[in-house]
């Protein structure tokens, strides 16, 4: 009896630890739900000259895959965008280009090859080798190649450089998900949290800046075009919008092609897989603000960049190396030969924290 007396107390502290472990949780969950989504409003959205949609998307083809292609097209929509690019695993799926649920749905193919992972969009049919030949049987297929997470601390990309592929996913939650595991358990922890509280801002708490992959992207894009990009890795589980919230690829379309999109699959599909092929791209995360509005290029003498959101913080990149950075609306510098890339940083505030990197885009080359 007296051992069980002396275990009374401390089993109510431990109870009452709990209790309280507990109730900071959900009190953390409400505070998350109640923060604005998106955290920013951004102005001028109406004069976009992009398209956005979703890259590297995985549904029930794959064997990791836990949702269905029209989940998948249904969150993509709620949040806004126009396309889907779908990945499955070593499968080609669906054969040709086709709108679901008003999503345009881009065919594409996660090759698991001998170097690491690929992504070949919209081949005219299924690569023929998946082996250390993956990136010629992609061009031969018709389909532009893109290093999947290539920077990453499980699948990086351990094949040749150099003069070999279209495009780089420098931008990839999966990334960011295992250098939080193995550095940042904080984050994840929050992240878990927000789960259950919103998780549309889930991704988006772990998205951070990849300085590794960004200074890998520099070096290539030094020698060659090639395109940035930015992947969900989405497999329905967590759920496609808490994905879907975190990275959003954004486009650059003519004024002809805006203008048709949506009347012919074939011919939309073509000119997000032009866009990518000639690097008219940058990704955003979306649950920061829409970044429909920013433009980044070059005219009148100078190379500038401007988001309609005077509270961010823009920054130009000259050759890999940051070279001016201002407040917005607008950054602008005398227009000289080099290769160009922009930045644009926020603060939007609880649960993400500051400085965070809202908007990056492929480089600009001024010859």
């Amino acid at each position: 009896m007296r051992t069980l007396r002396s275990l009374r107390r401390p089993l109510r502290w431990i109870g009452f630890l709990g209790l309280a472990f507990v109730v900071v949780l959900a009190l953390l969950a409400l505070a998350i739900a109640a923060a604005p989504f998106p955290a920013l409003q951004v102005e001028g959205a109406q004069a976009a000259r992009s398209v956005q949609g979703v890259f590297h998307v995985h549904a029930e083809k794959s064997h990791d895959g836990f949702g269905t292609l029209e989940e998948a097209a249904a969150e993509a929509k709620a949040l806004g965008n126009r396309f889907l690019v779908l990945t499955e695993h070593n499968t080609l799926r669906p054969s040709a280009p086709r709108v679901v649920d008003g999503v345009l749905v881009i065919p594409g193919i996660e090759i698991s090859s001998a170097h690491g992972h690929v992504i070949a969009v919209h081949p005219l049919e299924a690569p023929a080798d998946h082996g250390r030949a993956v990136l010629a049987s992609i061009r031969e297929a018709g389909g532009v190649s893109v290093l999947a997470h290539p920077v990453n601390l499980r699948r990086p990309w351990t094949g040749p450089y150099p003069g070999t592929f279209d495009g780089f996913e420098a931008l990839s939650l999966d990334s960011a998900l295992r250098t939080s595991l193995a550095e940042e358990w904080g984050r994840i922890a929050l992240a878990a949290v927000a789960i259950a509280g919103d998780d549309r801002k889930a991704g988006a708490i772990l998205m951070g800046r990849p300085a590794d992959a960004l200074a890998r992207y520099d070096e290539e894009s030094a020698a060659r075009r090639v395109s940035l990009l930015c992947g969900v890795d989405a497999h329905g589980r967590p759920p496609y919008r808490t994905s879907f919230a975190a990275l959003a690829l954004h486009v650059e379309l003519d004024d002809a092609a805006l203008r048709a999109w949506g009347g012919d699959p074939l011919k939309d599909a073509a000119a997000v897989v032009a866009a990518i092929r000639e690097g008219a791209t940058y990704c955003s995360v979306p649950a920061f603000g829409d970044a429909s509005s920013f433009r980044f290029g070059a005219e009148d003498g100078a190379i500038f960049a401007e988001v309609q959101q005077p509270d961010s913080t823009l920054v130009i990149h000259r050759g890999g190396v940051e070279v001016a950075r201002s407040r917005g609306p607008r950054i602008a510098i005398p227009r000289q030969p080099g290769i160009y890339r922009a930045e644009v940083l926020v603060d939007p505030g609880f649960p993400y924290g500051k400085d965070r990197l809202w908007i990056t885009t492929s480089s600009l080359r001024i010859r």
